[in-house]
């Protein structure tokens, strides 16, 4: 893999049939942290670092705390290699770290929040990959709504529809736009963090209709605690806010339709309660 399409300046690294990439090295890093990272990444890689946060179809996340080292709390995803015909496809395309790297910067340049990037790597041979990110300061868009105070859930709907629209008039299509993948670090006013960007695309389709939609259903569909059809319409509000009364009558319909077929879909599967046990019991509503 070369690092050159990632789009940072810094320092590579080859250690363990892995090639790594460090970035802004010589601003940022301590020669220990450096080092722990690495260690840290070899642990993850090996299904030994302490906390495990979850297994996806495709990656397995791990979590490390690096503050006796003067850096910060960090996640280790590491991604399985690619199979069958997808292999094949990717023969001519960069890695996904470096992808998400990539994406990461132009997103950045764009005012959108994107976490920061610690540490990438490509194993030479067996075809995984791993990607270290600081852990983001704030809550999900999930968790934060089971949380936060009528007026607050309120106005961050709202600002979260506005700032989906601002990713797509951006030019740019979420490849996993759901609940989880949204924090919340600010509310005077509402700002967000988008995460897990392998997917996430800077492509002309954003142009069209149904990639967007496909979007704001990947964010919708989930029925989460307490989140209503007015809810949804909260987001719609902030997200078409510039569009004219036709067309946003229009996508509203069309985007409406797309929704009760994904939730209809959703409730066959049980995905409802899958969601509801990955987030917990339920607690008092504090605000925030």
């Amino acid at each position: 893999m070369s690092w050159r399409m990632t789009g940072f300046d810094g320092v590579p690294l080859t250690r363990g049939g892995w090639r790594f990439f460090l970035p802004d090295y010589d601003a940022r890093y301590s020669e220990e942290l450096r080092e722990r990272l690495i260690d840290s990444a070899f642990a993850a890689i090996d299904g030994t670092l302490p906390t495990r946060v979850r297994r996806s179809r495709h990656a397995e996340t791990w979590f490390e705390h690096f503050n006796q080292v003067g850096g910060p709390a960090a996640y280790f995803k590491v991604l399985d290699p690619i199979h069958g015909v997808n292999r094949a496809r990717r023969i001519f395309k960069r890695g996904r770290a470096a992808h998400v790297a990539s994406i990461s910067a132009h997103l950045r340049a764009e005012a959108v929040g994107v976490p920061e990037i610690l540490l990438l790597g490509a194993e030479r041979r067996g075809g995984r990959e791993i990607i270290v990110t600081a852990r983001v300061e704030g809550f999900s868009i999930a968790r934060h709504l089971r949380r936060a105070k009528l007026e607050s859930r309120r106005g961050v709907l709202r600002a979260l529809g506005a700032e989906v629209s601002r990713l797509h008039r951006a030019g740019y299509i979420h490849g996993d736009l759901s609940p989880f993948n949204i924090f919340v670090t600010g509310l005077e006013p509402p700002q967000f963090v988008f995460i897990d960007h392998e997917r996430t695309r800077r492509t002309m389709l954003s142009r069209l209709a149904r990639p967007r939609m496909r979007n704001l259903v990947q964010l919708g569909h989930l029925e989460l605690f307490g989140i209503t059809n007015t809810d949804r319409m909260r987001v719609w509000s902030g997200y078409a806010a510039g569009f004219s009364r036709r067309r946003r009558r229009a996508e509203r319909r069309r985007v409406a339709a797309m929704l009760r077929e994904r939730i209809a879909q959703d409730r066959k599967g049980g995905v409802a309660a899958r969601v509801a046990a990955s987030l917990g019991p339920r607690r008092k509503a504090s605000g925030s």
